[in-house]
């Protein structure tokens, strides 16, 4: 080997020990943390925390957990914390009960300022706060002013963001998306009781069109309104939200009839021309 490969093979191995050197004393990662919100349709909440690197046991994950929960909804009447994995990390699970009083225009405030505080006291410099509303009309205000933001970094030293949610439920537009499955229910039953086709056709139609608008439209969350509103709560709730989806299966049977007179209308004009082919006398024995 030459001296002068030698020299970059010297030069190289000092560099490697150079750059080893400082990031083994080099300043460790901020410790990262994310907090999801969600704001439910029954007056409640849930507070999820992500804890990346610092919580070492499953209850230290839920005793800070509940303790954010509790300084973002100071005047919830219960919380319940319960644990789970995510890629093999521990996550917690608030569980708020009485985060807001439904109505015909609830709102609530969520001041993050003692969750950053509490954030920042077991060593997590850097945290994602996310928040997640019903699919209701809502509002979002930080500082006073509104904004289409969901999403806000907590770091220390920084000021932390208050955040008033107004929501304005609308139990009409669920009663609007009930109608998709009155049509598809009506549309099913003219086109497999009728024998007229010029009227079972069109209204099979129908009920794939209810079907496709259902799922378009998102029609299975306009149940939301229901709740916001204070009109419905848990299990008749949850049957409420579902039942403008029974649209999607009326529609299969539906589709399956299209495809039958759709086959039989192609296949029409051929076996009528096979028809017109064959001779009617010709003595021949086919």
């Amino acid at each position: 080997m030459s001296i002068r490969r030698l020299a970059a093979l010297a030069v190289a191995l000092l560099a490697l020990t150079v750059l080893a050197g400082c990031g083994g004393g080099g300043v460790p990662p901020p410790q990262r943390a994310r907090v999801d919100v969600a704001v439910l349709d029954d007056g409640g909440a849930e507070v999820e925390l992500h804890a990346a690197g610092r919580l070492s046991s499953d209850a230290e994950v839920r005793a800070l957990a509940g303790g954010i929960a509790r300084d973002l909804f100071p005047e919830a009447a219960k919380v319940r914390v319960r644990t789970g994995k995510e890629r093999g990390a521990p996550f917690a699970r608030a569980e708020v009960g009485g985060a807001y009083r439904p109505g015909r225009r609830p709102s609530l405030r969520i001041d993050a300022s003692g969750a950053l505080r509490r954030l920042t006291a077991e060593g997590f410099e850097d945290t994602a706060l996310r928040l997640r509303v019903p699919p209701v009309p809502a509002t979002v205000r930080a500082g006073g002013d509104a904004t289409g933001r969901r999403a806000w970094r907590l770091r220390e030293g920084a000021p932390a963001p208050v955040l008033a949610v107004g929501m304005r439920p609308r139990p009409a537009r669920w009663c609007g998306a009930m109608a998709l499955p009155v049509l598809g229910a009506l549309g099913v039953a003219l086109a497999f009781f009728v024998r007229r086709r010029a009227l079972a056709v069109p209204a099979a139609g129908t009920a794939v069109a209810a079907g496709v608008l259902a799922v378009v439209l998102a029609a299975g969350r306009q149940g939301a309104n229901l709740g916001v509103a204070g009109l419905l709560g848990g299990t008749a709730l949850k049957l409420a939200s579902v039942a403008p989806l029974v649209a999607v299966p009326l529609a299969l049977p539906a589709a399956m009839l299209l495809g039958t007179v759709l086959v039989r209308w192609l296949a029409g004009p051929r076996a009528a021309a096979g028809r017109e082919a064959r001779p009617r006398d010709s003595g021949v024995f086919w």
